[in-house]
Order: C-alpha cells, then structure tokens, then sequence
C-alpha cells in the first residue's frame, strides 16, 4: 500500500498545532485526507487549517482539546465522528517532555506527562478501534521517540512513558493483523521543533540540535510506514543504527552514559 491509498480517508491528528503534528497534517493533505486537528492553541489549529485549504485540500475540522483533561477524548472522538462520519487513521501525536533531576519536577508536571504521553494516547485508541476492527480497516499511528529504546537518566519519565507507547504499538499491532487494523510506533530522534524550546533542556538542547531532523522529514517517514504496514519505525539511518545497539548494550550502560552527558549543571 501507497501513501496515496489515504485519499479520501478521515484522519484524527492530535498534537497538530505545531512540529511533528503539523507536518503530518500537511503531508496527510498531500495525499488528499479529510482531516480533524485536535490540540489546546486553536488560533494555530485555525491557522494551519486554512493554509491546507489554501494548497487544494480539504480544510480540517479544528477541535480545541486539552488531552491533559481525562474527560476529553470520548468527547474528541465523538466530535470528530458526528461532524466527519467514523475515523479512518488516528495519529496519537500530542506529547510532553522534561529533562532534568526527577525530584525536582513538580508532581502535576509529572502527572501531565502520565496523562498526555501514556493515558490519552491508549484511551483514544481504545475509543477508536472497536469501529476499525468492525471494518476490518483503520490505521493508527502513535509517535513515541527514540527515546523508547534504552533508560535515560535525566530524561527519565519521559523516556520511560516513550518506551511504553512502542512496546504498546508493536504489541496491539500483532493482535490487530488478523482484523485489518495497522498500529505504527514512529520513533523520531531530534527534530527541529518547539519541543526544546521549553521544559528546562538548557545546554542539552544544543547537543541535541546539532544532528536533529525536519519535522517534515519525520511526517514522511511516519506515513510511508503507517500505509505499508510496519510496526515502527526509526527516523533516519543513524537513529536506526542507534536503535541497534541499544539493543546489544546492557542498559545499565545506557542508564550511566545518559547521566554523563545530560547531567545538570551542579549535580
């Protein structure tokens, strides 16, 4: 399958006000989706939604939606139903991250992370799937990080919940083969984004930059995936030889070789 077969589909893109989401929006108009963006800045959502009915495509729904609120998928979902019909591919992009001394993030910061990371993306999904496997047709995608492969001290929830959403994807895509629904785990390494633009990354933000990707390359990469059916995938040749070793290394290693390299200045 092509990412051309997305014609025509509904697509529900969360986290789509910026970054990775945004990018996904745009390479889903390419192949001629119907879209419903979800995220808490709807004046972007707005934005964004005219810019992709500017290029020819459909313009998207635009649904104000803060996942940090338990409440909100169901009522997401049934929005998106009632003003699109069922949902074809849902993208579970909406995500938060910190780096630094665990003791020193406040409990609702964690709690957030939690909630956006982890609780939303499964609720949405198990929202979702009962009309796909019905189907026999759907298509989900959940943007973890390369984070997911191996503990990183400093970076240490967010890593954690990153691993949880690829072992979650790769296992629901294996009981989904036989009813016709494709999970894929994109595991994006450092994109040129907003996301280190915020949380406390201080020197580790130049580090990281220094060998980041276009979100634009990462919504390429995520959507050939999703349409042939791959149960994740590593942005870039060099986040794939990552994923590799991280593989082999024992993860104490990793565990100590994190802590060097991102340990905050004083510790």
């Amino acid at each position: 399958m092509s990412a051309t077969s997305f014609k025509g589909r509904t697509v529900l893109i969360t986290g789509a006000s910026s970054g990775i989401g945004a990018a996904l929006a745009r390479r889903f108009a390419v192949a001629g989706s119907r879209m419903a963006l979800a995220a808490r800045r709807v004046e972007r959502l707005d934005a964004l939604a005219d810019e992709l009915a500017g290029s020819g495509a459909p313009k998207p729904v635009v649904v104000e939606a803060d996942l940090f609120d338990d409440r909100v998928p169901p009522r997401l979902v049934r929005q998106v139903r009632d003003e699109l019909g069922h949902i074809d591919v849902l993208v579970n992009n909406a995500g938060v991250g910190y780096s630094g001394r665990f003791e020193d993030h406040a409990p609702e910061q964690i709690e957030h992370l939690i909630q956006l990371n982890m609780r939303a993306l499964v609720r949405l999904t198990h929202l979702v799937l009962p009309e796909m496997i019905e189907r026999r047709s759907g298509w989900i995608l959940n943007v973890a990080s390369t984070a997911a492969y191996q503990p990183i001290a400093y970076m240490t929830t967010y890593a954690a919940s990153k691993a949880f959403v690829l072992s979650f994807s790769e296992g629901l895509w294996a009981e989904m083969r036989q009813h016709g629904v494709v999970v894929t785990s994109l595991n994006p390494g450092t994109t040129r984004t907003e996301f280190f633009d915020h949380h406390g990354w201080n020197k580790a933000r130049e580090m990281f930059m220094k060998r980041a990707m276009t979100a634009e390359a990462v919504a390429e990469i995520g959507v050939r995936a999703l349409a042939r059916g791959k149960p994740s995938a590593a942005c870039g040749k060099g986040n794939r030889v990552l994923a590799a070793i991280s593989a082999l290394l024992p993860r104490s290693w990793s565990a100590r070789l994190t802590a060097k390299a991102l340990r905050p200045a004083g510790s």
